[in-house]
């Protein structure tokens, strides 16, 4: 597989008939819903919990999301959905990128990326993240 990221998270994922629009393909939103998946799973694997954002009082959330799509997909393909996150690019703020390849032919399927900031729970405003939240993804 050829990956943007040299230790990308990976997940597998079989197509199913009810991700399939009227198009044909699988639908947009599904996407999105895979991107929002691997990254808590990515955050599970590395210790990062319900349990660790109530502790810290501290919770990262969507800015921005890009989506590129470079192929689609079908009912019956096998997917590898990898993400990796980025060094802090602020004290606020974290990019996590995303990259699906189809199995069959090895073709990235799909790129993307979003930009995570950190909220305080009582505020509901930026903060600087925690430490917490940065070194578990550099074991």
């Amino acid at each position: 597989m050829d990956w943007q990221h040299p230790k990308p998270f990976i997940i597998k994922h079989n197509v199913i008939e009810d991700e399939i629009d009227l198009l044909g393909h699988v639908n947009n939103k599904k996407y999105l819903e895979w991107m929002e998946r691997i990254a808590w799973e990515h955050s599970l694997s590395v210790g990062i919990n319900e349990a660790t954002i109530k502790k810290l009082n501290k919770v990262m959330v969507i800015g921005r999301h890009e989506m590129n799509f470079h192929a689609a997909c079908y009912t019956g393909d096998t997917l590898k959905i990898g993400t990796w996150v980025a060094p802090p690019s602020s004290s606020r703020k974290r990019v996590r990128f995303y990259q699906i390849i189809r199995v069959h032919d090895g073709q990235t399927v799909f790129t993307g990326q979003t930009l995570w900031i950190c909220m305080n729970l009582n505020t509901k405003k930026s903060t600087r993240i925690p430490h917490e939240f940065i070194e578990p993804y550099n074991q």
